[in-house]
């Protein structure tokens, strides 16, 4: 059988383009819409009374620690039932220091937030 050696060219060069891409490190973005879309939408929207929405959220631009906590423990950073919204947000504190900080980066510097950034170093304090 004579095979193609464009074709094998081409297969290879996609294989090769597809696993680099999966080893490229995490971003902001893609964390936020890996773990926050489903619920605050891929832009930043919400859900009316079940999810707020993030544009000019008063916690992103507040100090750094209520955005972490939120991404840390969810609702229960301001106490059950207090949110306001009918879904109660779970924690991620399953995610790295450096995930929640690209996270909460990519939430106070986006959706008309102007916040600033968060590092890693920031987040590793707020674990209890």
């Amino acid at each position: 059988m004579k095979v193609n050696k464009f074709y094998l060219a081409a297969l290879a060069g996609a294989v090769f383009s597809t696993s680099v891409s999966a080893q490229d490190p995490p971003t902001g973005r893609s964390l936020y819409e890996e773990n926050c879309a489903v619920c605050h939408q891929y832009d930043g929207g919400g859900v009316p009374f079940m999810q707020p929405e993030l544009f000019s959220s008063k916690r992103a631009n507040a100090p750094k620690g209520g955005v972490i906590d939120i991404i840390l423990f969810g609702s229960a950073a301001e106490g059950t039932g207090q949110s306001g919204f009918s879904n109660e947000m779970p924690g991620f504190d399953y995610l790295t220091n450096r995930e929640i900080a690209l996270i909460a980066t990519y939430v106070r510097t986006n959706f008309e937030n102007n916040g600033g950034a968060v590092i890693a170093d920031d987040v590793q304090p707020r674990r209890k």
